[in-house]
């Protein structure tokens, strides 16, 4: 079963060292730093917040921790899990990369605390009616975004937070998502931006 590949017991004495473990299990190493640059700027957003600074630092250790599984295996692995495959996923497996994440952190690494595994579960897409730790990891996971260049938002969103304004920071990166850089167009993604961008013009 595919899933009994990566659902597998971690060694290490802290989240860093089981973190790095794992990854290094499945040659994924490289990704480590990453993770920790988007953990540490959760960390930031979640003191600016008032938000659980470590329960931040936690999910953004483990946002991407389901990179070990190539993407010709996901849906293979969401099947044996039995849940829900929408189509947008079916297109694009990479997407369902979240979900996976989230299922690795509670499986593998024990954690338990529901906010941090919405959080994770939302990352790349966010959700409608995300709380503000779930909009402070996908906003910290979108600053440190993994490729080479410098994100096109990130001004916008830099002035957005700057402000105290965490949601209009998402609203923004959801707006350049959808103007620039969409390859599918996820529901959950959809109904968020519809959301903020409903409920930010009332203010």
């Amino acid at each position: 079963m595919v899933k009994e590949t990566y659902l597998v017991p971690v060694t290490g004495e802290t989240l860093e060292e089981q973190v790095m473990n794992y990854l290094i299990a499945f040659g994924k190493q490289t990704v480590f730093c990453h993770l920790k640059e988007v953990a540490s700027q959760a960390q930031l957003l979640a003191e600016q917040f008032g938000l659980d600074k470590s329960a931040a630092y936690q999910a953004g250790l483990l946002h991407d921790i389901s990179v070990v599984i190539p993407d010709e295996e996901r849906v293979g692995f969401q099947n044996e899990l039995g849940t829900i495959i929408l189509q947008a996923e079916r297109h694009l497996p990479q997407l369902l990369h979240q979900q996976q994440s989230a299922v690795i952190a509670e499986r593998c690494f024990g954690v338990t605390e529901p906010a941090i595994l919405s959080a994770i579960v939302c990352h790349t897409t966010l959700k409608e009616a995300a709380t503000d730790f779930d909009h402070c990891l996908f906003i910290a996971d979108k600053i440190k975004w993994d490729r080479t260049r410098k994100p096109p938002y990130l001004t916008e969103v830099c002035e957005a937070l700057a402000a105290g304004e965490l949601q209009r920071a998402s609203l923004i990166y959801l707006e350049w998502l959808f103007h620039h850089d969409i390859q599918v167009i996820h529901p959950w993604a959809l109904a968020a931006k519809k959301q903020l961008t409903q409920s930010l013009k009332v203010l």
